[in-house]
């Protein structure tokens, strides 16, 4: 006879309830050998999956009652199928979910910076501007400014004595030394990449970049960044300006708010950019129709995040990033410059929700609380 082992998954939500989402939760024993585990309710409904992400397994759980709690089974799986697929060739990354495009990141030596391009919902509807990596006749001269704006990318000018944000003669660099891991599965599809900031023939910093792609039932789709930067050749000082993005987005045009009648909006009930930009908040939300259709990007501050909540770059035109080093140069008092000793990490989490309707049809609040409070997890 073949026993297999059952453990025991408890999930306690807080006095706010829970959306829904990812939630992670460590495990010990035969079945945390596994890579992937079924995830049950007590009488036996399938409710998904649990896939291991390092020493951690990630399920997406159900919405849950303010302070409730749920009790689930968790055993091996036989033969999941791969709902995230992720494949490394000729310096790319695509991103395909349930058979469906929906972005891919490109590394190539040529690049002075990577990016994920094109980002797209329903396989179909670009949320983010094609120039300065695809010709589309849609995007008239007057749209095709700041051509350092790629897709969705991470950048930071001054750093050091580099400047990384703009691509004009002496910029730095942002090159791929390494693909760390490419990962698919039933739940999430993710990769890390290891990148050096090069200021001439010098390296200012390490950073190594992290997404995970996970399953969503429907159209949205649900990305998680992590961004580790490392002082591995002395400190590192991020200076204060406003021209960064530790996350940073440059719109589709026809959504973007000058031109597209776009929206943006942010966690503290603010609209527009009079409102937004420059201004801190736990998420931003930019939206707007396309194609007959209400859609958009939020992306949400991690709680953990150094200085959060993070100020927001935010342009009526279409740029979209997270500023966590400029104070001053958005009218704060005080320098946002930071020094990163030698030897030190500094680390930034962002989960980044693309989505169909406007910021109150798409519940971006709800699924900033699901990501800022998840409940309690443990296995016993």
């Amino acid at each position: 006879m073949n026993l297999v082992l059952v453990m025991m998954l408890t999930l306690k939500a807080g006095p706010e309830g829970f959306f829904g989402g990812p939630v992670r939760f460590a495990a010990s024993g035969d079945s945390a050998e596994h890579m992937v585990l079924v995830v049950q309710t007590e009488d036996g409904q399938d409710l998904g999956f649990a896939q291991r992400d390092g020493a951690e397994f990630v399920f997406l759980a159900p919405a849950m009652k303010p302070n409730e709690e749920k009790k689930l089974k968790l055993s091996p799986a036989k033969n999941p199928p791969t709902r995230v697929l992720l494949t490394l060739a000729d310096h790319k990354i695509p991103v395909v979910i349930d058979g469906v495009p929906f972005t891919a990141y490109h590394f190539g030596p040529d690049l002075p910076k990577p990016f994920l391009h094109p980002v797209l919902l329903e396989g179909e509807h670009r949320l983010t501007r094609a120039y300065p990596i695809e010709d589309l006749p849609y995007e008239t001269k007057e749209m095709r400014d700041h051509r350092h704006h790629v897709s969705w990318w991470v950048a930071q000018d001054e750093v050091n004595d580099g400047r990384f944000w703009m691509v004009e003669e002496g910029h730095g660099w942002q090159k791929t030394r390494e693909i760390l891991e490419v990962v698919s599965g039933p739940v999430f599809g993710k990769f890390r990449a290891m990148n050096d900031w090069v200021q001439g023939d010098k390296r200012v910093v390490q950073e190594e970049r992290e997404y995970v792609f996970y399953v969503t039932e429907g159209p949205d789709r649900l990305t998680d960044s992590r961004v580790t930067f490392t002082a591995t050749d002395g400190d590192v000082t991020f200076h204060d300006t406003k021209e960064g993005g530790v996350c940073s987005f440059r719109m589709n045009p026809l959504i973007d708010e000058k031109r597209g009648g776009g929206k943006m909006a942010n966690s503290n009930g603010k609209v527009g950019e009079a409102e937004c930009w420059g201004k801190a908040a736990d998420w931003c939300d930019y939206s707007g129709n396309l194609n007959g259709q209400n859609v958009g990007i939020a992306v949400m501050d991690n709680p953990a995040n150094f200085r959060h909540p993070t100020h927001w770059h935010i342009r009526g035109y279409g740029l979209y990033s997270t500023s966590v080093f400029g104070l001053k140069s958005f009218g704060e008092a005080e320098s946002g410059e930071y020094t990163l000793p030698n030897g030190q990490e500094l680390t930034f989490r962002y989960r980044v929700f693309m989505h169909k309707g406007d910021t109150q049809e798409a519940k971006v609040a709800e699924h900033y609380s699901a990501y800022s409070t998840p409940p309690a997890a443990t296995v016993h």
